[in-house]
């Protein structure tokens, strides 16, 4: 049986594309931990926040602002977290970064911790208005019992950036600082920096 000479040039087409075409089309997902460095981007991470924030943490805990406060007063400063301005060329989730900061810091034993979140607030007070009509007295939590905040810690991350040929290199630094509510003075404040190189080749089969 004779085969047409276009359709044997087509079957043979089909197979040698099979592979090519095959590997274009996989997908495949890989469960990794979450402390694994991406290493493919150069934007900003989780692993960028959660290495900022160990960083920012050590340098906070290793000056004495700290333990100046606590031999004043005898006790650990309160401390609420302000806002983190995002001033940089892209989206940041800046809760992200805080909330490592918060965690660690509170871990440390070093400091007490207030929420500043608004959402929080309103929770608390319906929460608050809801036991002063319901709960027993003795196991009321009213107004006007609330800690306050010695501290208030602010900040703000910053980039910029450089493209020549394949080669794209950023800079993050982020900027942190802890203010006295009662006097208004900066008493503490440092920056910590992280530099990420992309480097593009070309494409082809």
């Amino acid at each position: 049986m004779k085969i047409h000479p276009l359709i044997r040039v087509l079957f043979l087409g089909t197979i040698l594309l099979a592979p090519v075409l095959q590997g274009c089309s996989s997908y495949s997902v890989k469960r990794v931990s979450v402390d694994t460095e991406g290493g493919v981007t150069s934007r900003w991470t989780d692993t960028d926040a959660r290495l900022t924030a160990k960083k920012l943490i050590k340098k906070a805990l290793d000056t004495p602002w700290l333990t100046n406060f606590q031999e004043k007063h005898g006790r650990r400063p309160v401390v609420e977290l302000g806002q983190m301005i995002n001033r940089s060329d892209q989206h940041i989730n800046t809760r992200l970064f805080l909330n490592h900061f918060q965690d660690e810091l509170i871990n440390s034993g070093k400091v007490r911790f207030v929420t500043a979140s608004e959402a929080h607030r309103r929770a608390l007070q319906e929460e608050r208005a809801y036991q002063m009509k319901h709960a027993r007295s003795s196991t009321v939590h009213g107004p006007g019992e609330q800690t306050g905040a010695d501290f208030l810690l602010t900040g703000s991350i910053n980039s910029y950036m450089a493209r020549r040929g394949g080669k794209t290199v950023r800079f993050y630094e982020t900027h942190l600082k802890a203010i006295d509510l009662t006097t208004n003075e900066i008493i503490w404040g440092t920056e910590y920096r992280v530099k990420k190189i992309a480097h593009q080749s070309g494409y082809g089969f």
